[in-house]
């Protein structure tokens, strides 16, 4: 039809099409369900720059200094603006549209913006609803890649998508940069196709559009690592460094895993570990900063088994792995983008060596995430098969007819119906008992932030913030400065150590007992008894003081008191 070829000839009504199209998409998911963190991580990166404790730090550890920096001015312009979230909205909005308009700008029918919708509204409940700082840099860093090769493909005059390109590649890299490069190798595939293409067609394109891949990517190379480079000085300071090496032991046995206990029994008891105590660090209960400290890490990391690549992993790999796929929703959106390039995709031998080699990165990235011990997380997979399907959304070339289209729509729709029954969990029809237990934690948040008497020391698994605070919920000022975790990655962070020095603390397990201004919060009191008559006073007592949801505040008394 004459109308619809004007509309895909114009770059403003494409545009304009795709932010309408996304808006729609966001508003009705609001509408429908219920956001939320995923993870625990998001809050507490969170509560580092809103004020929650009292201060607005920009060291945001995991994520790059920058976007702190950008968050900590927000809150101290406006504290009662869920910032964070809207930051990591306007970098996924930014990507949506950006994807969905290159897509019919370089397809140009009807089926792809299908196709196109299809992929945005997979990615976009992922992104919106289910908000993890991981999973947002995987999906921006797919987009900002996805718009830099299309920007390689069109030449000199795609100056616009190549900043764009590099303005959501950095966002991503600035949110997550593992997750960046990770996006980076998949997104490859559309790279060697483009180069299979060039060489296919002639001498001189082929040369071209390497020329403009090695250029386009070697100055996004220098940009992140600029930003790299901003991130590493922020951590300078020597209070910084110590917690850096700190963190990164802990990662490697809280995330990796703890040696086996029964197994190297007698090196546990030689640092003066009993199974109390390993099961206490196991649980993430670990800021005894005289038994569990750097020098004994470092000997409980030696003894772990070095892992081997061997026949025997990659079988339990392929036993383990391709089938659990199975269940991601992301997963899902490939094949049905899969399928659809069987009947209507490119089927030159070029687009069938893309495919097969990003089959070989795709099953080499994720068995390098089986040997590492860290594989099937959500927060990592989404971004990871945005970017496969991105791939395989360029590889089709659907025919200008009206069964492809009919085809497109009715795929649409038939997973429109089948996620929302996915997904059913998080309607907000659903969050009756969400929000109860949501205000009680709040309720109870205020309670401890008002008694000023009284540090809290709180056990993981009792007072959770991203319990009591979703996404756009504003965390009161201070509502935090009172209570220090016992574990977690941000403990021994400098604001830490300050909190702990204020309050005269070197050793929170061992400085609880007899201290009046001191309040244990806890859900398994006799674990952490048996801990204390352990190693610090085996005659001391837990008096409960209150009472909450699931714990109590507990005063540790001495045996002498």
């Amino acid at each position: 039809m004459k109308t619809e070829s004007e509309w895909l000839e114009n770059p403003g009504k494409i545009l304009l099409l795709s932010a309408l199209l996304n808006v729609l998409i966001l508003v009705s998911l609001l509408f429908l369900f219920y956001p939320s963190f995923e993870t625990n991580d998001d809050m507490a990166i969170a509560l580092s720059v809103n004020g929650a404790r009292g201060y607005y730090d920009a060291h945001l550890v995991y994520t790059n200094y920058i976007i702190g920096l950008v968050l900590s001015m927000l809150y101290r312009i406006r504290n009662q603006v869920p910032w964070y979230t809207l930051l990591q909205y306007a970098a996924l909005f930014g990507a949506f549209t950006a994807v969905l308009y290159s897509v019919v700008r370089r397809l140009k029918s009807a089926a792809a913006l299908w196709l196109g919708v299809l992929v945005i509204y997979f990615f976009a409940y992922d992104g919106y609803i289910r908000i993890q700082y991981t999973k947002t840099a995987g999906i921006v860093s797919a987009a900002g890649i996805f718009l830099l090769l299309s920007a390689a493909e069109q030449g000199r005059t795609a100056w616009k998508r190549l900043l764009c390109g590099y303005a959501l590649s950095c966002a991503g890299f600035l949110y997550r940069e593992q997750q960046f490069f990770a996006e980076l190798a998949l997104m490859s595939g559309i790279g060697v196709f483009l180069l299979l293409e060039g060489a296919e067609k002639g001498t001189n394109l082929a040369k071209k559009r390497f020329f403009r891949c090695v250029c386009i990517f070697a100055a996004l190379l220098v940009l992140t690592g600029c930003l790299h480079m901003t991130d590493r000085a922020a951590y300078r300071s020597k209070e910084w460094q110590e917690y850096l090496e700190y963190n990164e032991l802990r990662t490697e046995l809280l995330d990796y895993g703890f040696p086996d206990y029964d197994a190297n029994a007698e090196a546990y008891e030689a640092l003066g570990i009993d199974r109390t105590a390993y099961r206490m660090y196991r649980g993430w209960n670990f800021l005894d900063t005289e038994k569990f400290t750097p020098e004994v890490m470092r000997k409980l990391i030696a003894l772990k088994t070095p892992k081997r690549v061997s026949f025997q992993l990659l079988k339990n790999f392929l036993r383990e792995v391709p089938p659990k796929l199975f269940a991601r929703e992301s997963f899902c959106c490939f094949l049905l983008l899969f399928f659809f390039w069987i009947l209507w995709g490119e089927h030159s031998k070029c687009a069938a060596a893309a495919v097969l080699y990003e089959a070989a990165v795709t099953g080499l990235l994720y068995f390098y995430l089986y040997y590492t011990g860290r594989y099937l997380y959500n927060r990592v997979d989404a971004g990871l098969w945005m970017a496969v399907s991105l791939v395989m959304l360029w590889l089709h070339r659907p025919k200008e007819s009206s069964f492809a289209f009919r085809t497109g729509l009715a795929l649409f729709l038939s997973v429109l119906c089948l996620t929302q029954s996915m997904w059913r969990g998080n309607w907000r029809i659903n969050s009756a008992e969400r929000t109860q237990k949501k205000l009680a934690v709040r309720e109870t948040a205020e309670k401890l932030h008002a008694d000023t008497e009284h540090l809290y020391l709180a056990k993981i698994g009792t007072i959770s913030f991203a319990g009591g605070y979703g996404p756009f919920d504003a965390v009161p000022q201070g509502i935090a400065q009172n209570i220090l975790s016992l574990g977690g990655w941000p403990s021994m962070m400098p604001w830490c150590r300050d909190l702990m020095e204020e309050n005269g603390i070197s050793n929170p397990f061992r400085d609880v007992v007899g201290r009046k201004d001191l309040y244990l919060l806890d859900q398994d009191i006799g674990s952490t008894m048996e801990y204390i008559h352990k190693y610090y006073d085996d005659s001391a007592e837990a008096e409960p003081a209150a009472e909450y949801p699931g714990y109590k505040a507990y005063r540790i008394t001495a045996g002498n008191s």
